[in-house]
């Protein structure tokens, strides 16, 4: 919909080279084509003063749109330049009803989820699934692919029965 070239990078593996090469692209694409480059960094907490200061120049020219992910706190780990020039959204973690029906979802979505296989469900192993998850789908939906990949087929040797004795062997 932008339009933008999109380079995606985590700070854990990049480094000040790999910053300034983006940099460089990003402006030269800015200049030829009139197009801005988005910039996704992954853990950009990770990233020293210096590191995070080499972005500055081209969030400034406009030629770049710099996303930066973190799990801290920006006001202590963004600098306090990056950090003024930059519009800060808090995610919180998904409540446990949202996450059932998130789960719930995943089992009848046979293009992206479990709907093709057969699955019974014990009383209350959703909302088990969901209160170890704290609010994180990817962890929600791993472990009811674990679970249900782990639990014992049923009489008729196609239904998978998923239970909270099953759940919790899944777990650990």
């Amino acid at each position: 919909a932008t339009r933008a070239r999109f380079v995606s990078f985590s700070a854990v593996l990049a480094g000040i080279k790999e910053i300034k090469e983006v940099m460089a692209a990003a402006e030269q694409t800015r200049r030829q084509l009139n197009r801005r480059t988005i910039v996704f960094v992954d853990e950009i907490h990770r990233f020293n003063k210096s590191q995070q200061d080499a972005f500055l120049p081209r969030v400034e020219a406009g030629d770049i749109v710099l996303i930066g992910a973190t799990t801290e706190n920006p006001s202590f780990e963004v600098n306090a330049a990056l950090l003024s020039r930059s519009k800060v959204f808090t995610l919180r973690g998904l409540t446990e009803r949202e996450l059932v029906r998130i789960l719930e979802r995943a089992l009848t979505d046979k293009e992206r989820g479990l709907g093709n296989e057969p699955i019974e469900i014990g009383d209350g192993v959703l909302q088990t699934i969901a209160r170890f998850a704290n609010g994180d789908a990817r962890v929600a939906l791993n472990l009811l692919e674990l679970a249900t990949a782990a639990a014992p087929r049923a009489a008729d040797g196609a239904t998978r029965r998923l239970d909270l004795d099953t759940l919790q062997q899944s777990v650990q």
